[in-house]
């Protein structure tokens, strides 16, 4: 990697100064790995959902319903054919996709600028305690992102023109315009290929925060606490050149707030640790769908809860070689939403219990 960073620290980090400011602006460059380049093409399985479907070409960009009309007639399609377009219906289309997934050779760099500005307080009237508080801000042109077999579909017919890389890795049957790779296909030939692509542009940018806070007693031994979190401003990115802009704000994985913190108390041997992880609530829908069908759904199913996820841990050092530990996670048993195995929460477990010892030889 290449990159050129410029930065100024007034004080050292570990200054006893109670403010510090600090920022920083790079330019970097980032050549695709091995994996991304080479991995072979192995073959994969998955399921499509078709955007060219009569009920999916409002849930798109302005282009999809052009596009679509475009490559469905380049098959043999009539327009009563095209009108009528409906894969999600027809048994031979709904069954999972057979398609190859590997590295691309034909990858260039990712070039980023990035630039952050914070502030660090120790208040010196106030010992063990210590706080940060940074904006960050990050523009990659030539991001490589992964699309899944659906989002390679949806951003084909998504772009301004259907001349672009991700319909060249998505197949179609002459004569139906269903998505190859059913198994009824004589030729035996993929439906799709998977891999990272070059996207036009991706920015972010938010606030993450920590604050750290250490109190050791004379006689109830020593109390640690830290709050983690980050405020989520933008993610978009630009799938090519000239495309819309893909807002992914708000989308599953992408919430405005997330945190965590973490309260541990130790006497002796004896530790106990508490933590909770949290994330605000986010769209069950892409932006794109809510956006051209505002009633694709009851307005209470539009978001998936915020998530919620404590755990407990307790441990004894019996001595330097031997600890006894156990634990609850997730001690309220929060259940993921009811479409998914394990969103919100990490695990569709539930609440989970274990015991165990460690043994140091």
């Amino acid at each position: 990697m290449a990159y050129r960073h410029y930065e100024r620290c007034p004080a050292s980090p570990y200054s006893p100064t109670d403010v510090r400011f600090r920022g920083s602006y790079s330019q970097a460059v980032r050549a695709p790995n091995i994996g991304e380049l080479f991995s072979p093409q192995s073959g994969t399985f998955a399921f499509v959902t078709d955007p060219c479907d009569v009920t999916r070409l409002n849930d798109g960009t302005q282009f999809r319903q052009a596009n679509c009309t475009a490559i469905l007639s380049g098959l043999g399609l009539t327009p009563a054919q095209i009108a009528t377009f409906s894969p999600s219906t027809d048994p031979q289309a709904t069954t999972s996709r057979r398609g190859l997934a590997g590295g691309n050779p034909n990858l260039s760099e990712e070039e980023a600028k990035t630039w952050t500005a914070g502030v660090v307080l120790r208040p010196s009237f106030i010992p063990g305690l210590s706080m940060s508080f940074d904006w960050y801000n990050i523009r990659i042109k030539g991001a490589i992102n992964t699309p899944s077999a659906t989002e390679v579909a949806e951003l084909c017919v998504d772009q301004p023109t259907i001349d672009n890389v991700f319909c060249q890795n998505i197949f179609r049957a002459q004569g139906t315009g269903f998505v190859l790779g059913d198994g009824n296909d004589p030729l035996q030939r993929n439906g799709f290929i998977v891999g990272p692509e070059n996207v036009a542009a991706f920015e972010t940018s938010g606030g993450d925060f920590t604050i750290n806070y250490r109190m050791p007693t004379d006689n109830i031994g020593t109390f640690n606490y830290n709050l983690t979190g980050g405020y989520l401003d933008k993610i978009t990115f630009v799938p090519t050149v000239g495309a819309d802009v893909d807002d992914d704000t708000l989308e599953a994985y992408n919430p405005r707030w997330r945190g965590s913190a973490n309260l541990d108390w130790q006497l002796g041997g004896f530790n106990i640790n508490y933590g909770v992880n949290y994330f605000s609530k986010t769209r069950r829908f892409t932006t794109e769908q809510l956006a051209a069908n505002p009633d694709l759904s009851d307005p209470r199913y539009f978001y998936f809860k915020e998530r919620w996820e404590h755990d407990v841990r307790l441990a004894y050092d019996v001595d330097d070689k031997f600890t006894f530990y156990g634990g609850v996670n997730n001690i309220f048993d929060e259940k993921p939403a009811f479409d998914q195995l394990s969103y919100p929460i990490s695990s569709g477990v539930g609440r989970f219990l274990y015991v165990g010892a460690k043994v140091t030889m």
